[in-house]
């Protein structure tokens, strides 16, 4: 009796041994598995987070690209219109300037029509400048050129005038005329006399001397 009490009571402890056991097993299991579980829910809140911060990033990017592309229309759409107003502008001048030239083309009085008399010793120049006094005519010389500007009278200018025909011009006209051979400026003259313009200029003649042979 006592050796079947004593084996059952061996059977029970073996048994209890075996559960302890196998509850350690399962409580070891249980713990890796959470750890398991935990570690890749932590995994998981990294990866998530990680794709919340591109998202971000990417929203960031694309705003910011939205933004240039708008800044660089604003600035294109800005520069054609400068263009366009420039261009205006410009035509606009080129207009006016030829309105202005033909203006003056149309008012501007002939240019002085001159001789140029060749002699050995002087350049003379000839031109016909009908009523222009001496206060509107100049003559500016070089040692190869002479220039002639002359100021015509506007004329009449009267509201009551009627002009029936209207040819002869007014205003500032120059006359640039190049000589083949250098003058003497300081010996140059010029002088105005029943309307015609004489400018005499002594040309520079290479001196020269005749040597004696012994």
């Amino acid at each position: 009796m006592d050796e079947k009490k004593a084996r059952l009571e061996s059977k029970k402890k073996s048994t209890t041994e075996e559960i302890m056991s196998k509850a350690d097993d399962v409580k070891g299991s249980v713990s890796e598995k959470s750890e398991e579980v935990k570690q890749k829910a932590s995994e998981k809140s990294e990866e998530v987070k990680q794709k919340a911060f591109e998202a971000r990033d990417s929203v960031s990017d694309k705003g910011k690209e939205l933004k240039d592309s708008a800044t660089e229309r604003t600035e294109e759409l800005r520069s054609t219109a400068e263009k366009m107003v420039n261009d205006m502008l410009s035509t606009l001048r080129e207009k006016h300037e030829d309105i202005g030239k033909t203006i003056t083309e149309y008012t501007a009085p002939t240019t002085p029509y001159v001789d140029v008399i060749d002699t050995p010793r002087e350049f003379i120049v000839l031109a016909d400048l009908p009523s222009i006094e001496k206060e509107n005519l100049s003559v500016d010389i070089t040692q190869n050129s002479v220039t002639i500007t002359v100021t015509f009278p506007e004329g009449l200018d009267d509201d009551e005038i009627n002009y029936i025909k209207r040819e002869r011009g007014f205003g500032e006209v120059s006359r640039t005329l190049e000589l083949p051979d250098e003058i003497k400026i300081k010996e140059a003259s010029a002088n105005l006399e029943d309307a015609i313009l004489t400018v005499k200029l002594p040309k520079k003649v290479a001196e020269s001397q005749k040597l004696e042979i012994k």
